[in-house]
This record gives C-alpha cells, structure tokens and sequence, in this order.
C-alpha cells in the first residue's frame, strides 16, 4: 500500500503576516477552512440553482466558445456529455489575457483584487470554474507557474499534489531548464523565480526609471527648492540616470537574443525620460483596447495555468503539442497507483511497467468540499478530480470554483515579498490604475444601460 501525506488545516482568520511566514513564504501547501473574509467577497452568491462520454477534461478535450446562458442551458440538460466553464482564456490571443476574463469582468464587484489573507502577493489572474459531474472528472496531473488561492464554491475537489522537486519522477513533457529556490520550475533560461521572464521584467524597468525620472524632473520645476535640495535632487537624477542606461542596455541585450523588439523607446529623448503614456504599449504594437497593464502582465507568460487543466484550446500549446507543464503519466494510471477511487480509462497502449519512477515520489492527497480554500503554491504538481454534489430539487449536480493566481514571491518579506523592487513598485501602480479604470468604465456602461432602459420605457409609456 502506497503511503500518502495530509495537507495541513487552519482557519481562513488567520492573520496575513502569520499566513506568509508560515505557508507562503515556505512554499507549503495547507487547506483553509473557510471563503476568503474580506467583506467584497460574495462569491456564494453565484451558486444559485441553475434552470436549464469522456471522465477527464483539459488535455485533448474541444474548446468551443458560447454565450453564457447557452451554456447554462447545456448544463442544466440531463443528456451529456456535459460542457466545462473555465474563464482563463480571454479569447484567441494567449499573450492578450487580463486580469478578470470575462465573465469575471462583469463581477468584479464580488470579490477583492487581492484577498486580506494573501497580504502584498500581486493577482495575475482569476478565474471561474462550472462544469457538471457525478461521477468525477480528471484534470489530469500538471503543475502551473503562479500560487493559487482555490475557493471550492460547490460540489468536491480530490487533489493528489506532489512538490516541485518530484519533477524527475514524474515525467514531464517538458525539459526542465532549472527549479528556482522558490520551487518554480522554469523550461525556459529566461523565466525568472517571480513568474516574469527577463524581457517582460527589463520593459518594466525601463518604464519604471523614466517615470522617476519625469516625476523627479516636474518636482525639480517648483519654487522654493534650496542649495541643498538642489544636490539631493542631482545626485538622485544621476544615480536614475545610471540605472536607466543599465536597463535599456539589459532591454536591447535581450531584445537581440530574442529577435526584433518593437519598443518605442526615444535614445534622443531629452535625459530626464517622457512621463509614461497611457496609450503606450510594454509589450510592442497591440489591438486597440489593450493597456500597458493588460500587455504587460498577460503576455509575461509563455505558458498559461491550468488549475483544471489546459494551456490552449485543447489543454495544448499553441503547437498543438503538449505543455512542458503537463506530465505524461495517465490519471487512470496515478489513481491505481495510490489506490484511490477512479473513473478514468487506462490507454490501452500503456506498459505494465510504465512510469516506475512514480514510486520514488511521495503524494499529498487533499479532499476539498464547498466552503473551503486551498493555497497551492506556484510548481506543485497537482491532479484535481471534480464530482458534483445534488443542488436543489429544481437544479442539476454541478461543482463551482472561483481561483486567484499570484505571481510567486521569490525571498523578500510580508511586506515586500518580491525581491525585484522597482520593477513590482511599478507594476503593482500599473495594476492598480488599470483595475480603477475598468471599474470606471464598468459603472459607464451600467450608467448608460440604465439611460438607455429609461428612455425605452418612456418612449413605450409615451406610445
């Protein structure tokens, strides 16, 4: 028999500062007993009875884009298969996500940018997880690139987790390049311990240092300024200065190594750098719609998450080839293994002696129910078995999660948990204007549908 290890519980209460000494801060997994506390979190809200062949999803499952009311309808049908809603993709363009994908967009307003127990982790993405099944669905075993806050809305998780360093046991497509001493696995020279690859971190130093510049340069303008104030403010302008010439010199250097590099970054500019532009792009030429911000941070990652599984439109790359990500040992084969209940099917072709390193790797099991968390930190490999609990009379068995991703803190303090300070001060500026205008534009659009309700009910009372 095949020994497995328990996750550690506590209670959602627990205090930031002590939640990131002892969990994130260690890269260790634990179970929260409870939904995130923060008084802007209404998610239970959103599990309301809905009227309306294969036991796996992720990996070479189809993609298919619907209206949502379509969907519910499918869900709520007592036929299936049964369709899955996974929110993590925005759209065709894998390098345009940003932070809410629709519909999480639209409700915004139900849950905090960052929840109080995750403390100063900066969100990359979150999600919405439905799907329907009461017999339990694979998301086959894989590990992501970001830490993982997972809310259990409805219905039951099974997660078997193993640590990043098991990577040599448990065959993955991928060729591991290195595992940063934060446990993230990188494929790619390039991606760094905070989920940010080199060129994306270089861009937003360059951006970082010329608008300390410009702001050094607007304050340098006042009246009043002192002998002294003026030395302090010069040794501060040459020391930006510096650090800027290094950054672009580090930005060219790995805009050489990775081909052609549209920044529209001005080596005549005057020293002092243009105050940044909102309409501006860090990531070359985009779609118009996109912000700094939405560029930035969607296109950081070569490799999407899949907390359920996928990377693309069928759980591949946009080679149609598996993700490095995704180990090459079938759910069916991990189940009998550990000697835990599966409904998934065993490829045929697959050797008795497949995949001995297996054993040499010890396996977390976690049984996650409605009402609980689970923080996963960035690299854990984890095979996520869903099944449906009964809703009401008048509603079908589904199973609902609501997911945050953060990029992973690589060393640094609960207060500053990344080490890379001007480029995280600078993002997290970016972050936060870019959440204040899509709620801004939000309350526009609901202003203008309820002017244009208005106007259609007194031109109907009018007739």
């Amino acid at each position: 028999m095949v020994t497995t290890l328990d996750v550690e519980r506590i209670e959602a209460s627990i205090p930031a500062a002590e939640f990131f000494e002892k969990f994130v801060s260690k890269r260790k997994p634990v179970v929260l007993n409870g939904l995130p506390d923060d008084p802007s979190f209404k998610a239970q809200r959103w599990t309301e009875p809905l009227h309306a062949g294969k036991n796996h999803y992720g990996t070479d499952v189809q993609r298919e884009f619907m209206p949502l009311r379509a969907f519910l309808d499918s869900l709520g049908a007592d036929a299936g298969p049964h369709h899955y809603l996974t929110t993590q993709y925005s759209g065709g363009a894998w390098d345009a996500l940003t932070v809410c994908s629709p519909p999480t967009d639209a409700l915004r307003d139900d849950f905090p940018a960052v929840p109080r127990v995750m403390g100063r982790l900066c969100a990359q993405q979150v999600n919405l997880w439905l799907g329907r099944s009461g017999a339990g669905t694979s998301s086959g075993l894989h590990h992501d690139y970001h830490d993982n806050l997972y809310c259990l809305l409805r219905g039951r998780k099974r997660f078997v987790l193993f640590p990043p360093a098991a990577h040599a046991h448990l065959a993955p497509h991928g060729v591991v390049h290195a595992v940063h001493a934060n446990g993230v696995i990188a494929y790619d020279p390039s991606a760094r311990a905070d989920g940010l690859d080199a060129r994306t971190a270089a861009k937003a130093r360059v951006r970082a240092l010329e608008g300390r510049l410009g702001a050094l340069g607007s304050r340098g303008k006042g009246k009043g300024k002192g002998k002294g104030k003026g030395r302090a403010d010069t040794e501060e302008r040459r020391g930006l200065l510096g650090a800027l010439e290094d950054a672009r010199r580090e930005l060219a250097a790995l805009a050489g190594e990775g081909g052609s590099d549209d920044e529209d970054e001005d080596e005549d500019e005057d020293e002092g750098g243009e105050a940044l532009d909102d309409c501006g792009s860090l990531a070359g030429d985009l779609e118009d719609g996109v912000d700094d911000y939405d560029a930035l941070m969607g296109g950081a990652d070569d490799e999407l998450d899949g907390d359920e599984g996928g990377a693309g439109p069928s759980g591949e790359d946009a080679r149609g080839e598996e993700p490095p990500s995704f180990s090459r040992i079938p759910a069916a084969l991990l189940h009998r293994h550990l000697g835990l209940p599966t409904t998934a099917r065993l490829p045929e072709d697959t050797p008795a002696d497949a995949f001995a390193g297996l054993a040499e790797a010890t396996a977390y099991v976690v049984e996650l129910r409605a009402g609980e968390m689970l923080y996963l930190p960035a690299s854990w490999w984890h095979e996520v078995t869903s099944t449906s609990e009964p809703g009401a009379e008048e509603g079908p068995e589904v199973h609902m999660a609501f997911n945050y991703w953060f990029y992973p803190p690589g060393g640094g303090s609960f207060e500053e948990p990344y080490e890379d300070r001007v480029v995280w001060e600078y993002l997290r500026e970016q972050n936060r204007a870019a959440r204040e205008e899509a709620s801004a534009n939000g309350e526009r659009k609901g202003k203008r549908g309820l002017e244009d309700a208005h106007d259609a009910g007194s031109k109907k009372a009018k007739r």
